[in-house]
């Protein structure tokens, strides 16, 4: 058994009768209560906050005061008695006790203290100062089950903004307060709790030097909450909060271990219980646990000693746990069982991990970023797919940012330059990027071969995609997208502030848009799907002075040299951004092609110790090939008696810097820039 503790659950609990009528619980998984709400996090001013809020308060409060008085749209009861309205401070006060007159000042304290009205809820200490601090209110869910949202959006907290919520629940009469979203130079100071009387208060522990735990993602994936509960603890209580095991298995890897995590929200210290699994609601494996030290809201990892022996290729429901705790039953059945539904496939193949990376070059950080990353894909070359999207920030921004590089960043809600995806879940920073990252995310199974070509005349790029599943998606991937980016191998054009002269695979276009192309359920039994995409560049080439006027695709282009294109497709789901499979299109020559000139491409760029040439079009004998070095020496002479189509050149010897690479056929001249670099 290996014990873990999450972050949140360093906060201590400290409950007394004193205390009243609620206890609260930290979560122990990062999300938004329910997971009702998924709206993103921004300023209510930005074109990225969701729709339907309704501002109660606007920003730029100087001095506390209170919004108007709200009616709570649905029935609700706090500590015991029925409310139904409700008003809001800048400083982060909620009361029920909507005549109260003083405004809570923006210095927070620990509670009870006078200065706050009976009867409220507090995220006391942020500060609605400036012009885009306001409070916004949206109800989300089906009547029943619905969740009112008090989001203090952009609010003032340790010196930057910093977004927090206050959720009133309907039938469980529960009260969350979220912390959702900070700047990494944020550091929040506040007062979190539930304040009845001038007497009796139940506070977060750390208060009123509680300090934020989710971070700068402007989604629920960093978010953490207090659930608070009216009534009195259970002494029992564990619950399961999640399912460890990889859902995608080989059947032939069989065994697998069922791996979870379990929660004690119970005021005993556990000691001793039975864990227990089943597959599909069939028979249960039990193991009895014994000489355990469980503190209440500490979350432990175990591992089951009886093995999941799957017989067949199918989709499974697994339910763990835990019963006979400390011998006795738990007191809160209805949190004890975590379900997760693991998917086992009898064919595989290869995954070739699609890497994003978001980057400027007007951030310094990212030359770092670049160099840490490329250092572990020059040592694994042709096992993965890299696709790069300048940014916007730290302003100027890289005059190569486009719109759909935006809307990727809004899909994965990144925040910071440099950020790097891999097969759209696990989100890095590529600065320290290791072998054991890239790892993780190769030796993953694949279940579908993805294949594509493409072939570039003029400025029309052509590109045919197939794809061969080897499973049913249906019910598992539902809402799959095949995205295609044609990239630039190297571009120079695009300096900004950071130093770099270079950059590699940018992404140009996206075909048709970022949106992709919807394709259909894939099983063994359909036939393999293929889609044919063209896209012809408008305009002439034109880069715009920063990011503020993002190349318009309509009358113009940004591509630097058309024979260094690249393209790269991906599936991915769009409900869980899961990237099944992706691939670096092979190029082939085009038979329409009426251009005489030979289409070159030359990776990886940088390199270190082997340059990759690849020939293409209307390509005659090859006569003379040389390597220049930025003073104009010729620094390397290759035998071009059986220069081929595609060819490898040695250039371990070079020195690092910035090289030509000439190849001299019989009517055509074609010169390369590429840089040698060294790791």
């Amino acid at each position: 058994m290996k014990k873990s503790f999450l972050v949140i659950l360093s906060i201590c609990f400290f409950l007394s009768p004193f205390y009243g009528q609620y206890y609260y619980t930290p979560n122990s998984t990062q999300s938004n209560p329910g997971g009702l709400n998924t709206d993103s996090e921004y300023p209510s001013s930005s074109a990225s906050f969701g729709t339907g809020w309704t501002t109660i308060l606007p920003g730029s409060n100087v001095s506390p005061t209170w919004s108007s008085i709200e009616t709570i749209p649905f029935s609700f009861n706090f500590n015991g008695s029925p409310v139904t309205q409700y008003k809001v401070s800048s400083s982060g006060v909620l009361t029920f006790t909507t005549s109260a007159g003083v405004v809570p000042f923006y210095t927070n304290a620990a509670i009870p203290d006078p200065v706050i009205p009976n009867n409220s809820i507090m995220i006391w200490g942020i500060q609605g100062v400036g012009s885009n601090d306001e409070i916004v209110t949206k109800t989300f869910g089906t009547a029943g089950a619905q969740q009112h949202w008090i989001f203090f959006a952009s609010y003032e907290a340790g010196g930057s903004w910093s977004y927090w919520s206050i959720v009133l629940e309907e039938g469980s009469d529960k009260i969350y307060i979220v912390d959702q979203r900070h700047s990494s130079n944020a550091n929040p100071q506040v007062t979190a709790g539930i304040q009845i009387d001038n007497t009796t208060a139940i506070m977060v522990a750390g208060s009123p030097q509680l300090t934020n735990v989710a971070g700068t993602s402007a989604t629920p994936a960093d978010n953490y909450y207090y659930e608070f509960i009216y009534g009195q603890q259970n002494a029992i209580d564990m619950s399961g909060v999640e399912l460890l095991t990889y859902p995608y298995l080989k059947l032939s890897d069989a065994p697998f271990s069922i791996e979870c995590v379990l929660n004690n929200l119970g005021t005993d210290t556990v000691t001793s219980f039975d864990l227990n699994y089943s597959a599909n609601g069939g028979s249960i494996a039990s193991q009895s646990l014994s000489g355990l030290l469980i503190g209440p809201y500490e979350a432990d990892t175990f591992i089951h000693n009886i093995p999941w022996i799957p017989t067949i290729d199918d989709s499974y429901d697994i339910s763990v746990w835990a019963s006979n705790i400390n011998g006795l039953s738990d007191m809160n059945t209805l949190n004890d069982t975590v379900i997760q539904p693991l998917h086992v496939f009898a064919t595989t193949t290869q995954r070739k991990p699609m890497l994003e990376m978001f980057a400027s070059s007007t951030s310094n950080y990212s030359v770092t970023g670049n160099t840490d990353l490329l250092a572990i894909l020059y040592s694994n070359p042709d096992n993965y797919s890299l696709l790069k999207y300048p940014m916007s920030w730290p302003s100027p921004g890289d005059p190569y940012f486009t719109d759909e590089g935006a809307q990727r960043r809004y899909f994965y809600n990144v925040n910071t330059v440099p950020r790097l995806i891999l097969n759209g879940v696990d989100q890095n920073n590529p600065i320290g990027f290791t072998q054991q990252e890239f790892d993780e995310a190769y030796q993953l199974y694949s279940f579908v071969d993805l294949d594509a070509t493409y072939s570039v005349g003029g400025q029309k790029v052509d590109i045919n995609v197939d794809v061969n599943s080897l499973c049913n998606t249906a019910g598992i991937w539902d809402n799959l997208t095949l995205h295609t980016a044609i990239f630039e191998y190297t571009t120079y054009n695009n300096v900004g502030t950071n130093g770099e002269i270079e950059f590699y695979n940018i992404m140009k276009k996206m075909l048709p848009d970022h949106n992709g192309t919807s394709i259909p359920d894939l099983g063994p039994n359909n036939p393999p799907y293929s889609l044919s995409l063209s896209y012809e560049f408008n305009g002439t080439y034109n880069i715009p002075l920063d990011a503020s006027l993002p190349t318009d695709h309509l009358i113009e282009h940004s591509v630097e040299d058309f024979q260094n294109l690249g393209v790269v497709v991906w599936i991915q789901d769009n409900d869980s951004k899961y990237i099944l499979q992706s691939a670096t299109a092979n190029i082939v020559a085009n038979a329409n092609d009426l251009d005489d000139k030979v289409q070159t491409v030359v990776f990886p760029n940088p390199a270190s110790d082997q340059l990759n040439v690849t020939l293409k079009g209307n390509l005659n004998e090859v006569i003379d090939v040389k390597i220049y070095n930025s003073l104009g020496q010729i620094v390397r002479v290759v035998d071009c008696a059986n220069f081929n189509k595609i060819q490898a050149i040695d250039i371990s010897e070079l020195n690092e810097g910035v090289h030509v690479l000439f190849i001299q056929t019989i009517n055509d001249l074609i010169k390369r820039k590429f840089t040698k670099v060294e790791f």
